[in-house]
C-alpha cells in the first residue's frame, strides 16, 4: 500500500494563442505547485482491473484521468501492470483552475511506476502524461516551469523560493472549454510585462514586485462578474499585494508578503475543506 499527495497548481502568468488543427490552444504560462493536495492510496489487487473509490462526484470510468493513467500504463507495458484499488481524498476543488484531475493522473503515473517496477524515466512518464492531458506532464515532477504548445512543451525553472498564497474558492464554476472559446472572440490584454521578466521576479523572492507582475488573459473574462470582485476584495482586505485567477478559474490567489509569514508557515493538511479562503505555500522544485 501506498500513501501519496497529489499536489494543485496556480498560473503566475498564462497567455492563450491561437487555435491549433488539433483543436487545442497554443499557451505561454508559467505553472507553480502549490501546498493544497489530494490524497491517493494504491494497493494493488488480485485483478486486472482498476477499482477507483472514494471520489466526491460520479464521473464514466472513461472520463477519470485516474482510470486513464492506470489503462495507459497497461497498454505501454503489458501484464506488468496489475490490477489495483485507488482510494481518493478530494480538497482540490474541482472546475478550479487547480488542475487536480491532471494532478491525480500524474501522480497515479508515478506511484504506479514505483509499485509495479516498471523502471521509467521522469521524461517518459511526462510524455505519456501528455497524452492524458494538457497539464498532466507538468505535474511528473512540479516545482515550478514554463508551458508552453498546449502546456506540454515543459521548460523546469529553479531557484524560485516558496512564496505565501491566500486562495478564494468561490462557488462559481468556469467550464474550461466554454472559458476558451469566449476568449477566442475577444481581444487579448497585455500583460505587464514579457514572461521572462516574470521568471526574474520570481527568482527575487520580490513578492511585491511578482504581485505586480501576475498576468492571466482568461480573467477579461469573469472580472466584472460579482463574485469575481468579491473574491478579489476579500484577498486584498487580507493583506494580499495583488490577485489573480488560476487558469481558467474559478479560484482566485493572492500573493502576500513573505516577511509577515516567516514565523507562520501553514501546513496543506491543517486547512478546513469548508472555508471559503485558505493560507497555503506554494512548493520550489522536488530534489527527488
Amino acid at each position: 500500500m501506498m500513501r501519496v499527495k497529489s499536489y494543485a497548481k496556480i498560473n503566475w502568468y498564462l497567455r492563450v494563442g491561437h487555435r491549433r488543427t488539433d483543436g487545442f490552444h497554443e499557451i505561454e504560462t508559467i505553472f507553480q505547485e502549490i501546498e493544497l493536495a489530494d490524497e491517493l492510496v494504491f494497493e494493488p489487487i488480485d485483478s486486472s482491473s482498476c477499482e477507483i473509490v472514494g471520489m466526491p462526484f460520479e464521473l464514466p470510468l472513461e472520463q477519470n484521468l485516474i482510470w486513464r493513467a492506470w489503462s495507459l500504463l497497461r497498454q505501454e507495458c503489458g501484464s506488468s501492470v496489475g490490477g489495483v484499488r485507488i482510494s481518493v481524498e478530494k480538497h482540490i476543488p474541482a472546475c478550479g483552475g487547480l488542475g487536480g484531475a491532471s494532478s491525480n493522473a500524474a501522480t497515479t503515473l508515478r506511484a504506479l511506476n514505483q509499485i509495479f517496477a516498471l523502471g521509467m524515466s521522469d521524461q517518459e512518464l511526462e510524455h505519456l502524461g501528455a497524452r492524458i492531458g494538457s497539464d498532466v506532464a507538468f505535474f511528473i515532477r512540479g516545482g515550478c516551469a514554463i508551458g508552453r504548445g498546449r502546456g506540454e512543451q515543459l521548460e523546469r525553472l529553479a531557484g524560485i523560493p516558496a512564496y505565501p498564497l491566500v486562495l478564494a474558492f468561490p462557488q462559481a464554476r468556469v467550464a474550461t472549454a466554454e472559458a476558451y472559446r469566449r476568449l477566442s472572440a475577444l481581444p487579448r490584454p497585455q500583460p505587464p510585462a514579457p514572461l521572462e521578466t516574470v521568471v526574474e521576479a520570481l527568482r527575487s523572492g520580490d513578492c511585491t514586485a511578482v504581485a505586480s507582475l501576475l498576468h492571466n488573459d482568461f480573467q477579461i473574462l469573469v472580472e466584472q462578474e460579482a463574485w469575481f470582485q468579491q473574491a478579489s476584495a476579500t484577498l486584498k482586505q487580507m493583506g494580499c499585494l495583488g490577485t489573480l485567477l488560476s487558469g481558467s478559474g474559478s479560484t482566485i490567489f493572492g500573493v502576500k508578503n513573505v516577511l509577515e509569514h516567516a514565523f507562520s508557515r501553514p501546513r496543506s493538511e491543517n486547512y478546513e475543506k469548508s472555508s471559503w479562503v485558505l493560507e497555503i505555500w506554494t512548493r520550489p522544485e522536488r530534489t527527488v
